[in-house]
């Protein structure tokens, strides 16, 4: 399989590369995480809604790990979690959020996530420390 580079323009092989899901409807935020995972040698795909991430897995794409925010427009971040883990119970996916709820905190757990992270990130590297533990 070969993918196109999304900083460079490059064509590069992708069959031992990691492949991560990034959903969150805050645009920025989006765009800077792909941008930096791709400079990490990941190959990261953003969406901006639960039902994108549903899309995408309905197509076959495999992860193997999921960055998902919990506050989502429509379907929110945990509900995407369940249904995630419905279809494939060993994705790692790892939820995020800007507003801290011990509820949420729990149930996202308790729905397997691995890891819960609140945003805003204090450093690119200290997000990439913890989603490299991953995958």
């Amino acid at each position: 399989m070969v993918l196109k580079n999304n900083i460079s323009g490059r064509y590069i092989l992708a069959e031992n590369k990691k492949r991560i899901l990034i959903v969150d409807d805050d645009k920025e935020l989006l765009s800077t995480l792909v941008k930096y995972f791709d400079l990490k040698g990941v190959i990261a795909k953003g969406v901006e809604s639960a039902e994108s991430a549903q899309n995408v897995i309905d197509k076959g794409e495999k992860f193997d790990l999921m960055v998902i925010d919990i506050v989502l427009p429509g379907i929110s971040g945990v509900e995407l979690l369940k249904i995630v883990k419905q279809k494939t119970p060993d994705q790692k996916v790892i939820v995020m959020t800007g507003m801290l709820s011990i509820e949420n905190t729990l149930t996202a757990l308790r729905e397997g996530a691995v890891e819960y992270l609140l945003k805003p990130f204090s450093s690119l590297e200290y997000i990439w420390s913890i989603i490299e533990e991953y995958l």
